[in-house]
């Protein structure tokens, strides 16, 4: 084996025809996508709206809305603009005027709007509701707006400092309100952040606005969010010390929070990587990092904020996976074609397996290891033992993520807008279910039976049921999703 680093020129020509083939078969999968969907009719939603992220110097705040109890009055409304009144000042936020129906709310819940606030106290959130109506099976019966600005106070002393992010949530009574069948006068409270048992809790990082929002799985609501400046991407969670660990791509910091008070306790800073690409941890001491650009795997020392080791692995390694049976890591190179497993303590590579073409994601079952070959649209299964195949199967669009929960796994299409499901024991597919458009990330809430998919294009989480296998709610951010993590 060459040293780390020595490449010699047949080696480089060897990388660059495959990166061209590469590039050429990417490019080739769009068009087919592209035209598929002209043909097929495939219905695409509305953009995600731009977002204005928050400077060093101020703080950012959301607003969602939901229903106070059980929408039965048949309502709708249209919420024109949002703003947070100080004493002395008016902030709006960024929103266009949006209809809000209670019966397609329910028990959910919808994003309202978001905006850069300056720091200080604030006292009330100002809204204006231009229109109402009352929604008789198809008919729409337009109420009067009498009081069209509502002024909400909030509660307590709410604060906002530079480098926050926090969230606000309408609690709207429907059916109070209505006056007299004929006028619209919205009842509607201002609710402050609420966190649940962490047994009860995803985790849902959003770079562009650089938070991440707590989400209740209960309910399917978000509850709570927390700034993490630099560009958050991927998680890991430290069960034994209640620990989340957020890598932020842009600053290359790990960011060490208390997940009990959602406290950010430490900083770490990764050396030697200019653009780290993805984290885990699997004990609470060490934190592994990948370098897709870098073609390197480093070991962070989480106890001492040190970088321990650094090593060269592959062409473009994409994906990281802590394989418990076999105490190893497992490494995706989505340019080599293979997947290397690795001594966790030496990061030597202890093994080789050759797979399909544009490997991604990967999880391990038992004594296989499923791949995302998102080049070739297939699913490879490989035994972990041998290294050999044990069968292919033919998916969507680009597969990239793979989640499990007891027989069924579930692998995500990103560019076909679907969430493939196999049954793990017989190795066969079973079905496609149609998800939003371009789902990566996904987690699994197995205690309330969901599958959380990350739509990256639509700002929205996608709730599968999994006794139906079906989409039954979507979670509303207003701003792209990208790493998803369930505390079981």
């Amino acid at each position: 084996m060459a040293a780390p680093g020595s490449e010699n020129t047949d080696d480089i020509v060897s990388k660059t025809g495959r990166w061209r083939n590469w590039y050429g078969y990417s490019i080739l999968l769009l068009m087919l996508f592209l035209s598929s969907c002209q043909t097929a009719g495939v219905k695409r939603s509305t953009p995600l709206a731009p977002v204005r992220a928050a400077n060093a110097n101020e703080a950012l705040l959301s607003v969602f809305l939901h229903l106070a109890k059980p929408a039965s009055a048949g309502l709708w409304m249209e919420i024109d603009s949002v703003a947070l009144v100080g004493e002395n000042t008016v902030v709006p936020l960024d929103m266009e005027p949006t209809p809000f129906a209670a019966g397609e709310i329910l028990g959910g819940q919808r994003f309202v709007a978001r905006g850069p606030v300056a720091p200080g106290r604030y006292r009330a959130l100002r809204l204006t509701v231009s229109k109402a109506a009352l929604i008789r099976q198809s008919d729409k019966l337009l109420l009067a707006v009498p009081e069209p600005v509502v002024e909400l106070p909030l509660a307590g002393d709410f604060r906002l400092d530079a480098g926050m992010s926090r969230s606000l949530f309408l609690a709207w009574d429907e059916e109070a309100s209505v006056r007299n069948s004929a006028f619209f006068v919205p009842v509607l409270a201002v609710l402050s952040e609420q966190l649940p048992l962490l047994a009860d809790l995803a985790y849902v990082s959003c770079p562009d606005i650089d938070t991440v929002y707590l989400v209740r799985t209960d309910n399917n609501r978000v509850c709570g969010s927390l700034a993490i400046s630099g560009k958050p991407t991927y998680m890991s969670y430290d069960a034994n010390r209640k620990r989340l660990y957020v890598l932020a791509a842009e600053s290359c910091v790990i960011f060490s929070v208390d997940a009990a008070t959602s406290r950010i306790i430490d900083r770490i800073k990764i050396p030697m990587s200019g653009n780290p690409s993805y984290l885990l941890t699997n004990d609470g001491r060490w934190g592994y990092v990948l370098d897709e650009e870098g073609n390197s795997l480093l070991r962070m020392d989480l106890l001492q904020g040190t970088l321990d080791k650094r090593v060269r692995v592959g062409d473009k390694p994409r994906f990281l996976l802590w394989v418990p049976a076999r105490e190893q890591l497992a490494i995706s190179s989505g340019l080599s074609r293979t997947v290397y497993l690795l001594d966790p303590e030496s990061l030597a590579i202890r093994s080789t397996i050759l797979v399909g073409n544009g490997p991604d994601g990967l999880l391990a079952t038992e004594n296989h290891l499923y791949v995302a070959e998102s080049a070739s649209n297939t699913v490879g299964i490989y035994d972990l033992r041998t290294g050999q195949i044990s069968t292919k199967l033919n998916v969507g669009f680009m597969p990239r993520r793979l989640a499990q929960s007891d027989n069924r796994i579930y692998i995500s299409n990103s560019l076909d807008n679907t969430v493939s499901l196999i049954a793990s024991r017989q190795q066969t597919l079973v079905k496609d279910i149609r998800v939003g458009e371009l789902p990566v990330e996904m987690a699994v809430s197995s205690r309330h039976k969901w599958v959380y998919v990350a739509e990256q294009a639509t700002g929205k989480l996608a709730v599968i049921d999994q006794t139906a296998n079906r989409v039954v709610q979507h979670i509303e951010l207003g701003t792209k999703p990208q790493h998803l993590l369930v505390v079981q």
